[in-house]
């Protein structure tokens, strides 16, 4: 009797669909997986469109002005309204199984579970890994449109040789060696608004934490009392990200500064639990292991609310149904697609950089 080929595939979309927990060890790369996390809870959708675009005003025209009894004015109308864009990028993984491993393995349930499972699994994981990496990066250069604009892409250092905090973090440093300050379609090196705030610190210290006390201040912008903001002002979810080894200075430094802290653990009160219980402003320092050997040691703050993690709506994380290739006949594969990019709404707002630095 032969193998109904619409019968095995409907068999496999069934099991994929209602697959159990997973019962075996996984040797994962990342510690935390945050940009997968962000990418889960605070991603937002557009439903169409052949790039992600947002208006942002940099500038007001000065047109405002005190003036005596009887003055002439001369109104003016300017456009004081500029686009940024970003291009979509398309990403995807599929899994594949050979017929006769299917026939082979579905008169045993748990063998039939293990196979589905466990490829779809290591898949989805190298799809993490991806996402992970990428939001860490730059792309390849200024013309790349295949890889997102990850998180350097928009919190620039400062230029070599500066040392002098402010809102200078203008140019993009990208992963062929060039370097750039067009940031999403706006020059930084023209328009001053378009820079994010940057600094240097040398050590994990109380000389390191003043700088970060007042990025946080500087970074602070709220509308007047007199005008409705067109945007939200207020913070959104603000995390700390560095290497590891910043990571745990700023835990031994916590420890130092806690005078209740007991000698029932040595590890410290800090250290009991290490996923986010040391804090600065309020605000988890993560430890994210692509930032690891990263040249000039970066500090990164991000408001997520600012810059924020867009998919195409109907498009992302869409796994498709089972389907033979005529030239591989006996191989069923399943599709997973996405289509997403990063994009900063602000860039005085949306976070800074902290970071060793960078000779002339």
């Amino acid at each position: 009797m032969g193998v109904d080929n619409a019968a095995l595939l409907d068999l496999i979309a069934t099991t994929l669909t209602d697959l159990p927990k997973d019962a075996f060890e996984v040797m994962w790369d990342s510690q935390a997986y945050e940009f997968c996390r962000i990418y889960e809870k605070d991603r937002r959708k557009i439903d169409g469109g052949t790039s992600i675009e947002r208006n942002v005003v940099l500038d007001e025209t000065g047109a405002a002005h005190y003036r005596r009894l009887f003055d002439t004015d001369t109104p003016t109308v300017e456009n004081i309204q500029r686009k940024i864009n970003v291009p979509w990028c398309q990403l995807g993984t599929n899994y594949s199984w050979d017929v006769l491993e299917i026939l082979r393995n579905k008169n045993s349930a748990k063998g039939y579970i293990d196979l589905m499972e466990g490829r779809r699994m290591e898949r989805l994981w190298g799809l993490s890994e991806l996402i992970e990496s990428r939001g860490w990066l730059t792309p390849t250069s200024a013309t790349d449109t295949l890889y997102p604009y990850g998180v350097p892409y928009y919190l620039n250092m400062l230029n070599g040789g500066v040392t002098t905090a402010g809102f200078s973090g203008q140019t993009i440093r990208y992963q062929d060696g060039s370097t750039g300050t067009n940031c999403a379609g706006i020059d930084a090196a023209v328009e001053a608004k378009w820079r994010n705030y940057a600094d240097v610190y040398v050590n994990v210290d109380n000389a390191m934490l003043k700088k970060l006390r007042r990025a946080f201040l500087l970074t602070r912008f709220r509308a007047p009392l007199t005008v409705k903001s067109p945007g939200n002002d207020e913070r959104g979810n603000v995390r700390i990200y560095v290497e590891a080894d910043r990571a745990v200075e700023l835990m031994d430094l916590a420890d130092k500064r806690d005078d209740n802290s007991g000698p029932k653990d040595l590890a410290g009160k800090s250290l009991i639990d290490v996923e986010g219980t040391t804090y600065f402003n309020r605000r988890p320092i993560v430890y994210v292991p692509q930032l690891d050997g990263v040249t000039y040691s970066p500090i990164y703050v991000v408001d997520w609310s600012k810059l924020v993690p867009f998919v195409q709506d109907g498009y992302w994380m869409e796994e498709g149904t089972p389907m033979i290739d005529r030239l591989q006949h006996t191989t069923v594969t399943v599709y997973l697609d996405g289509s997403h990019n990063n994009l900063c709404l602000n860039r005085r707002t949306a976070g800074f950089v902290l970071h060793t630095a960078i000779p002339a």
